[in-house]
């Protein structure tokens, strides 16, 4: 090993010196700047990470619990870089004090176990560190101090700071007390700060402690981050330049070998550390339910006591809505799974449905005992990345299906990490809103449905809704959406399944012998279809009744499952309050689309259906028209004699 250079002109108080654990900091610091020199940089990011090399090197040195031999173990300390910009200072580290067998392994999200958040944009790092350290704080009151005990920070860029997707998780943070959670963060090497001044006075006055310090100064560094350990709020470190810099050793003095490595005092802390929690956790009595959700595995017998717990809250709902349904399984999965974290928007519900059940209306009980988040949706849809990145948590939302658009860059981020998060969208159809008509969903459906990896579910009815829950909990490819209408069905039930069912993401629930039209649904408009199919039966025209509530799954199964349902020859009738953007992949060239091309007025949702012919009569006279144009139905009465033609109506029971 290399011999260790006299430093004792430096340890010596009465001359200002450092003493030896400070010297192996600023050590380690200029061996991080060395290898930054090797690195092709742009010379403003250059400064910035340069600037951030001694604040950083004191955090991994002196505080951060990491270990390189297991830098995946549960209890460690999270250090998020969300942006490329700042890897670099974490690839130096981990060089630094990192095993050999990682350093091969490429500095990306799910290659590199260090690498906690992909790279996204500006602010979603953030957020998602706000998440994390909820979950923290949410499994610390579950297994106590002996088991959670760590921290999160974050390496950020001053950008991150004035997102707005950074400030509402701020303001979230702050109001949830997530005191173990830190940020690190620069000015930006231009000569104007003034937007990172202001960053810095809103971060203070959403409830954080603002720090202040210079980022060459290590003592003021190492006050500041032990100060940070001791705060009771989220802390924000601002590292400053000097304007007259401290050079304690030369700056192209290497370390000791001793120093990097697994003889570094990161690997060496570290791994006492992870060795002490190893002996707690094999006494702990709670180990087996924290290894069942660290692991994400159901509990025993979770399948039945799910089904008995949403029977039950069924019984007492005011409604069989999906939207009713389904906040109803939330209330039941709350009940049998202890590891589930709710975020709620004040979107999700915050009145019935009708005037007439005002009087018995209670609030849901997983929305009660959700954490309440305002109308801060986008920060709290990057707060549920973290959530599920921390692992050991089920992450879950609700909010209303038109603040999805606000949560869209963090359900991609989600959709791209591949990260099990759960929405339940409230307020789907067509009925008027607080925000009148020009905010009815048209293209909602079909983006979601467009992004990769993400499950979407519209559910028809109650049992469908159930069985969308069940579905929604075993999809492991990313996020799944769950899209709820608050307002009840006609029919109340649907028919028994003729093929398949609702967990297949696509099923038959009428099937007549040749058939001549396939009408396929999702949603409330289920029901439309079952009523059109009544009427053409009553005009001697032969039509099924096909639901795909998950167009994701339904595409996941096998061709001869999918042509058997679909139907191989006939008219194809897609029905959607929606765009049919999309729908010529189970239409077909020659199928045909009810649904909307444009946003509604401001009217009750009878009248809209009726305005863009998503009616049971409407559906007939374009299945006629289009089957005597083709001489498939030549011969076949316009009409049925005992059934009057009715005026067009919608299928939902609304306020008029």
């Amino acid at each position: 090993m290399a011999t260790a250079l006299s430093t004792d002109h430096l340890l010596s108080n009465e001359e200002g010196g450092l003493s030896a654990q400070q010297i192996s900091v600023v050590r380690m610091s200029h061996a991080a700047r060395q290898l930054l020199r090797t690195e092709t940089l742009p010379a403003h990011i250059r400064t910035v990470l340069e600037l951030m090399c001694l604040p950083v090197t004191a955090l991994w040195c002196r505080v951060l619990r990491f270990d390189p031999a297991a830098p995946d173990w549960p209890d460690r300390d999270r250090f998020v870089v969300p942006s490329t910009t700042m890897q670099p200072l974490l690839r130096a580290m981990l060089r630094l004090t990192g095993e050999k067998k990682h350093a091969a392994v490429p500095l990306e999200y799910g290659r590199h176990p260090a690498v906690e958040v992909a790279p996204g944009p500006a602010g979603q790092g953030v957020a998602a560190a706000a998440g994390m350290a909820l979950a923290e704080q949410a499994l610390c009151r579950r297994f106590g101090r002996s088991l959670v005990n760590h921290r999160t920070w974050v390496l950020a860029q001053d950008t991150d700071l004035a997102t707005g997707v950074a400030m509402e998780a701020a303001q979230l943070a702050g109001r949830f007390g997530l005191d173990r959670l830190a940020v690190l963060v620069a000015p930006p090497s231009e000569p104007d700060t003034a937007d990172f001044v202001d960053s810095l006075t809103r971060f203070s006055a959403s409830g954080w402690t603002v720090r202040k310090v210079e980022a060459d100064n290590l003592p003021a560094i190492t006050s500041a981050l032990a100060a940070t350990l001791r705060a009771r709020k989220p802390t924000l470190i601002a590292c400053l330049p000097s304007a007259a810099p401290l050079s304690p050793l030369g700056p192209d003095l290497p370390p000791e070998e001793e120093l990097t490595g697994p003889w570094s005092p990161t690997a060496r802390r570290g791994a006492s550390t992870r060795r002490s929690w190893l002996r707690r956790f094999a006494r702990h009595r709670q180990r087996t339910a924290f290894e069942r959700e660290q692991t994400a595995r159901p509990p025993t017998l979770f399948h039945e006591d799910w089904q008995r717990a949403w029977e039950w809250r069924m019984r007492t709902a005011l409604e069989t809505s999906t939207q009713e349904s389904g906040l109803a399984g939330l209330d039941a999965l709350s009940d049998i799974l202890p590891e589930l974290t709710c975020l709620t928007a004040a979107s999700a519900k915050n009145a019935p449905p009708s005037d007439q059940n005002t009087a018995g209306w209670q609030r849901p009980v997983a929305l009660a005992k959700g954490r309440e988040c305002g109308i801060q949706e986008h920060g709290m849809a990057g707060m549920l990345n973290g959530l599920a990145l921390h692992g050991g948590v089920l992450a879950c939302a609700a909010a209303s299906m038109m603040t999805v658009d606000r949560m869209r860059s963090a359900l991609r981020m989600a959709a791209f990490m591949r990260q099990k998060v759960l929405y339940l969208l409230t307020g789907d159809g067509l009925a008027l809103g607080d925000g009148g008509g020009a905010w009815q969903p048209v293209e909602q459906l079909a983006s979601l449905r467009a992004t990769p990896n993400l499950a979407v579910f519209r559910p028809g009815s109650a049992e469908e809704t159930f069985k969308s829950w069940e579905a929604a909990l075993h999809w492991q490819g990313g996020p799944a959406v769950l899209v709820l209408c608050p307002h009840q069905n006609t029919p109340l039930r649907f028919p028994a399944a003729v093929l398949g069912g609702a967990t297949r993401g696509g099923y038959v629930i009428r099937s007549p012998e040749k058939r001549q039209v396939t009408l396929i649904a999702s949603g409330p408009e289920v029901a439309i279809a079952l009523e059109a199919s009544h009427h053409l039966a009553q005009r001697n025209i032969r039509a099924a009744v096909v639901s795909i509530p998950c167009w994701e799954l339904f595409a996941a199964q096998p061709g001869t499952y999918r042509r058997a349902v679909l139907g191989g020859a006939g008219l194809r009738i897609g029905i959607e309050a929606a765009s049919g953007f999309g729908w010529e992949r189970w239409l077909g060239p020659e199928g045909i689309f009810v649904g909307m091309d444009d946003f509604g007025t401001s009217a009750p949702a009878n009248a809209l259906y009726e305005r863009f012919g998503i009616t049971a009569e409407a559906i007939c006279e374009k299945v006629e028209h289009h089957l005597f144009a083709s001489g498939a139905a030549r011969g076949a009465s316009s009409f049925a004699p005992d059934q009057p033609r009715a005026r067009a109506r919608g299928p939902l029971l609304t306020r008029p």
